[in-house]
């Protein structure tokens, strides 16, 4: 008897080492496939976490795996790029509970002007000059993007990292999200070659011109096969984003479909191929109920939602429904035609309509983008207070934006 209970404790032992030498060897795999697409050396061994290093773009590269805790450890898996040079004197990390509470009792943290980064970054610098003069839209607007998509991102004078939760094994999210660090490092370390059109797009899009924000990034796909070879792709990244959210369907379908093949795991790129599939080039749906704006600000702008998911929940519950809201007059001019609304003659209205705390961003203001007859907004003035009513027509999550088509002041 005796010896029963001892075979099968050694059988069951025998079986715990072969599934974990076998688990071992499908992870050292994974690591070797994503070194060979990347470029990079794969090392590790049986008792050493897997590793990958080499050059991409300019910059070293090292992706590792790190363990934290005492009795209940966390494994996590840090993808780092070094710059060839000492950058701007700055450190940047996510702004958490604990670092609110720190401020309070004098811990320092700049701040540049922008609410919404200032609220989701501990920033350390020598003055907010030097900060608010490095951290440009295009980098500002980098970092939140990447800030919504990964649990930890920092960035020093020396390097820009992205930390995962757990001991990566699946090859796609290893490549895609050391393509994702690759390109953002290569922008925060001024490497990327661009000349003014991101920042010129962030620009129109911040002013409630999405569609012309998509248009001034022209040239992106095409550039993409060059970028894909030096790691820059956050011109593709935008105008794919831009493109699908101003329903511009079959221009943003062969862009995002060359991103899914450098960023295979990509849940940005992957969630807006979906919105496009639900998308129609077609008339936005038939009038429903009146929407209630509170009801529409927490679907869309206070949870930390991606720009695809927010197109989602838009076109699923909200597009073409009417709307009568009234907010802040924050700028208009005329038009005789334009990407958003098409044909006028009209005028574009931004409209600041309500502000939010966002899960993550902290305050946050949202505007409402409207379209009314040409000359009947001629009387207000930046600051008036605007009543209106119109049809919904898209949504910008990044901008905080709606889209209002069809409306008159009311």
């Amino acid at each position: 008897m005796d010896f029963v209970i001892f075979a099968f404790i050694v059988a069951v032992f025998a079986a715990v080492i072969a599934a974990s030498s076998k688990r071992t060897q499908a992870v050292r795999q994974a690591w070797a496939r994503a070194a060979v697409q990347l470029g990079l050396t794969a090392g590790g061994s049986t008792f050493r976490p897997m590793r990958l290093d080499g050059t991409i773009g300019g910059l070293a590269i090292a992706v590792d795996v790190y363990t934290t805790g005492g009795k209940h450890k966390t494994r996590w898996t840090r993808y780092r790029a070094t710059f060839p040079r000492p950058g701007t004197a700055l450190l940047l990390r996510r702004q958490t509970g604990l670092s609110r509470i720190t401020k309070l009792f004098g811990a320092t943290d700049l701040e540049i002007g922008d609410a919404e980064f200032d609220d989701a970054f501990m920033i350390k610098a020598e003055s907010d000059q030097q900060a608010a003069q490095y951290l440009t839209m295009q980098r500002r607007s980098l970092l939140l993007r990447l800030f919504s998509i990964y649990r930890e991102v920092n960035l020093t004078p020396d390097y820009f990292e992205i930390i995962t939760r757990g001991y990566e094994t699946d090859p796609g999210r290893l490549i895609t999200t050391t393509r994702r660090l690759v390109s953002a490092a290569r922008v925060l370390a001024g490497l990327h070659g661009e000349d003014g059109r991101m920042e010129k797009a962030l620009q129109r899009r911040a002013a409630g011109d999405m569609a012309e924000a998509a248009a001034a990034l022209r040239g992106a796909a095409e550039d993409l096969r060059r970028g894909a070879a030096t790691g820059d792709l956050e011109e593709p990244l935008l105008e794919a984003e831009l493109l699908a959210g101003s329903g511009q369907i079959d221009e943003a379908r062969p862009l995002l479909a060359r991103l899914s093949e450098e960023l295979p795991a990509d849940e940005e790129v992957a969630g807006l191929q979906r919105a496009l599939d639900r998308m129609s080039p077609e008339t936005p749906a038939p009038d429903a109920a009146d929407v209630d704006m509170q009801e529409l600000l927490d679907d869309l702008f206070v949870s930390n939602r991606l720009s695809f998911e927010t197109t989602e929940i838009f076109d699923e519950h909200y597009v073409g429904r009417h709307v009568a809201w009234s907010g802040r007059l924050k700028s208009l001019r005329d038009y005789n035609n334009d990407l958003d609304f098409g044909r006028g003659p009209a005028t574009k209205l931004v409209v600041a309509i309500a502000q939010v705390e966002h899960d993550l961003y902290g305050a946050a203001e949202v505007d409402a983008v409207v379209s009314v007859p040409q000359g009947s907004a001629s009387h207000l003035e930046r600051g008036a207070l605007v009543r209106f009513e119109g049809h919904l027509l898209k949504a910008d999550s990044m901008m905080r934006n709606v889209f209002v088509r069809d409306a008159r002041l009311s």
